[in-house]
C-alpha cells in the first residue's frame, strides 16, 4: 500500500476512532466515580461498539 492509500484509510476510520475515544473517556470517568459504575459503563460501551461493527442486513425485499 502506498502512503496515499494509508491516509485514505485513516481518514475513513476517523469517525469510528473518535467514537471509541469518546466512549473510552466516559468509561474512565465512570471508573473514577465508582468501580461498579465503571464496569457497567464499560459493558454498555462494548455492546455499543459491537452493534456498530455488526453487519447490517438489507431490508429491501
Amino acid at each position: 500500500m502506498t502512503i496515499k492509500q494509508y491516509l485514505q484509510l485513516a481518514w475513513a476510520l476517523t469517525p469510528f476512532l473518535l467514537v471509541v475515544l469518546g466512549l473510552l473517556s466516559i468509561v474512565i470517568a465512570a471508573f473514577l466515580v465508582a468501580i461498579a459504575l465503571g464496569w457497567l459503563i464499560l459493558g454498555l460501551a462494548l455492546i455499543l461498539v459491537g452493534y456498530i461493527l455488526s453487519p447490517k442486513q438489507d431490508k429491501s425485499e
